[in-house]
């Protein structure tokens, strides 16, 4: 049989020169990932530590009259640990998304706290259509917005304290 010849595969098109730098937005979904991976890591402890905390007042496989009974007789006390069992994992979330606003600000070339800001809203949008919780993720997107605000400044300051450190 013959062997066919077929021309040398060619390099594949690049949107970039090879010198040049991609462009600074496409920091924000590596931020998002970022935030999601470490969220991903944080959410087995914090669903751990709101059992916990919702254990000291709860006892374990209670119904739904026993739980009334024990909101009426501890009061403002349960609802408190209700709320800060709620809490730990939007803590959780917003700590991810301050580290995704870090790397895109520490490592990013060319990003602003800008990138981060909207890294955090993207992180927080995802959550909100994984979630279907309307209500609740539009009270936190100004909070992971915030972080991610937050964590860019403090990777960009990071980053500037390095190269005036380098200069001199």
């Amino acid at each position: 049989l013959p062997v066919v010849q077929t021309p040398a595969p060619t390099a594949p098109a690049t949107t970039t020169a090879p010198g040049e730098e991609p462009p600074p937005w496409h920091w924000i979904p590596l931020g998002t990932v970022v935030s999601v991976v470490t969220f991903a890591l944080l959410a087995q402890g914090a669903a751990a530590l709101s059992v916990r905390l919702l254990a000291r007042v709860y006892p374990p496989h209670s119904t739904a009259a026993q739980l009334a009974a024990i909101r009426a007789s501890r009061g403002a006390s349960a609802v408190a640990t209700e709320l800060a069992a709620g809490m730990v994992p939007l803590a959780a979330l917003l700590a991810a998304v301050a580290l995704g606003g870090y790397v895109v600000g520490r490592y990013g070339d060319r990003t602003n706290d800008r990138h981060g800001t909207l890294s955090g809203l993207c992180t927080g949008l995802l959550f909100w259509a994984v979630t279907g919780r309307l209500g609740t993720m539009l009270a936190v997107l100004p909070f992971a917005g915030l972080a991610g605000w937050l964590g860019a400044r403090g990777g960009l300051a990071v980053k500037a304290r390095g190269a005036a450190s380098a200069r001199g």
